[in-house]
């Protein structure tokens, strides 16, 4: 049966997740596991093949930056995906997983960087029994850095620093933003932190965020009430124009 966690955001809203299930994190980790064999195979190669060329010895320092890349590729192939894609992985992608903090909100480099260190001791056996019997399927790396691995509610396409493309004429939403150059620099980040998990959230609680957060926005920015008919839409087009017309990221 599947198990839930429920989580208050920073707008005191009452968001519950799916919790991921030991079967779909092994899968996952079994895809990434392939993946950065993969890599690490093409960087001893690689290397192998300067030393060759070179006529370098294998013992000494071509050795050592062979050991430290093949830990690079490691531990960093788990903190770079999951910093730049939002709690996710290659493996985790294809999984439909994340990982998130608690009161949902995106991970950040300081826990995945703990979730990777950690996930030295998790992968000795312990990290599938803490699995086992903590409340929220959490491993030692979760619990140490304050995340927890859910499933998606629904499929995220495209990404967060690239605008939807719209299909034929603008959109009526993007259509009443008339002076985008208004939005500062904290409310563009406040959108944008909404944009990306948005899709994630059930409709009515979606809804209920979008319209705490679009409300002084539109005041901010001059638009009428009467002409919004969702919230979301509306900071979804906000993020679109900062992105495309002012390259904020």
């Amino acid at each position: 049966m599947p198990r839930h966690i429920e989580t208050v955001t920073p707008e005191n809203v009452r968001i519950e997740y799916e919790l991921a299930g030991f079967a779909s994190r092994c899968g996952a980790a079994l895809v990434d596991l392939v993946l950065q064999a993969l890599a690490i195979t093409a960087v001893v190669l690689i290397f192998l093949l300067i030393e060759i060329a070179l006529h370098l010895s294998i013992v000494g320092m071509p050795t050592a930056v062979v050991i430290v890349s093949t830990f690079l590729l490691w531990w960093g192939y788990y903190v770079f995906f999951e910093t730049v894609w939002n709690g996710q992985t290659p493996g985790k992608r294809l999984l439909r997983l994340r990982v998130v903090r608690y009161g949902g909100s995106p991970i950040d480099l300081t826990s995945a960087g703990v979730r990777g260190l950690i996930r030295i001791v998790d992968m000795a056996v312990v990290g599938f029994v803490a699995m086992f019997v903590t409340p929220n399927n959490q491993r030692l790396g979760d619990l140490a850095a304050g995340t927890v691995v859910v499933k998606e509610r629904s499929q995220w396409t495209g990404h967060i620093e690239q605008p939807r493309q719209q299909s034929g004429l603008e959109s009526p939403e993007a259509a009443i933003i008339t002076n985008i150059e208004l939005v500062t620099p904290d409310q563009f980040e406040a959108v944008q932190r909404f944009v990306l998990r948005c899709d994630e959230l059930a409709p009515q609680v979606r809804e209920q965020i979008a319209g705490r957060l679009a409300r002084p926005l539109m005041q901010h920015l001059g638009i009428e009430h009467a002409t919004v008919v969702s919230h979301t839409d509306l900071l979804k087009a906000i993020h679109d124009k900062c992105v495309s017309e002012r390259g904020m990221r």
